[in-house]
């Protein structure tokens, strides 16, 4: 073989060689593996897995959407608006009781209200228990007494609060009656003087006195006619 055609086969393969190489896919370059940053990653994995719920999410009776929670707690939301702390739904409410917040304490000093408290005990109010609405208006592991803002929750049989209010609806009226009495307002007609009489045309107006005179025997009738008022 001469000279000329080794050169050819040596171009030849060259050009085999790195079209071989284009064709080829390139190698992978070698990883370099952070220990810290692996270990970071497989905690924030197991932390996901962990607050992934175990059953799928269903809804209640109300159209909300109730999820199981750590320990098979059933978690949803139950109050969606701001709303008055204070307020006891009537459905709530045990039937022929009454519900009222009493005061137990101001700016932290429960003896001012010490008196006060007394009078409440007295008149049937007792302490609604938090074990009764634990889970609704409070927390599921909630217990003793319902207080907020100072105030505590008290329940009184239906039949004593009805008489509480009759009573003050009498003693109002008889403030009112005694009131009227001490002005002279009640009886102010009854005790107008003989020839006094008092119109009642305008009402809301007050009263408007008139003054009759009887003619005198000996005085001649007059001749002409008086005006009307």
């Amino acid at each position: 073989m001469n000279e000329t055609a080794q050169k050819t086969d040596r171009f030849a393969a060259a050009r085999a060689a790195k079209a071989a190489k284009r064709a080829a896919p390139p190698a992978p370059e070698p990883m370099s593996i952070d220990h810290e940053d692996a270990t970071v990653t497989r905690a924030a994995g197991r932390q996901a897995a962990a607050r992934t719920p175990t059953r799928e999410p269903t809804r209640s009776a109300m159209g909300r959407v109730v999820v199981e929670g750590h320990g098979g707690e059933q978690l949803t939301r139950t109050r969606t608006f701001v709303a008055d702390p204070f307020d006891v739904p009537a459905n709530m409410i045990p039937k022929n009781w009454t519900y009222q917040w009493n005061l137990v304490s101001v700016a932290g000093n429960s003896d001012i209200v010490s008196d006060y408290s007394l009078m409440m005990h007295q008149n049937g109010w007792r302490a609604v228990p938090a074990e009764r609405y634990a889970g609704t208006l409070l927390p599921a592991n909630a217990k003793g007494a319902i207080i907020r803002g100072g105030q505590r929750l008290e329940e009184r049989p239906l039949a004593l609060t009805e008489e509480a209010r009759a009573e003050d609806i009498r003693n109002a009226k008889q403030l009112i009656s005694d009131r009227n009495e001490s002005l002279k307002l009640s009886q102010t007609k009854a005790q107008m003087p003989d020839g006094f009489e008092m119109g009642g045309k305008y009402r809301g107006t007050g009263g408007d006195i008139r003054l009759s005179i009887d003619r005198a025997l000996d005085i001649p009738r007059p001749q002409h006619t008086l005006a009307d008022d």
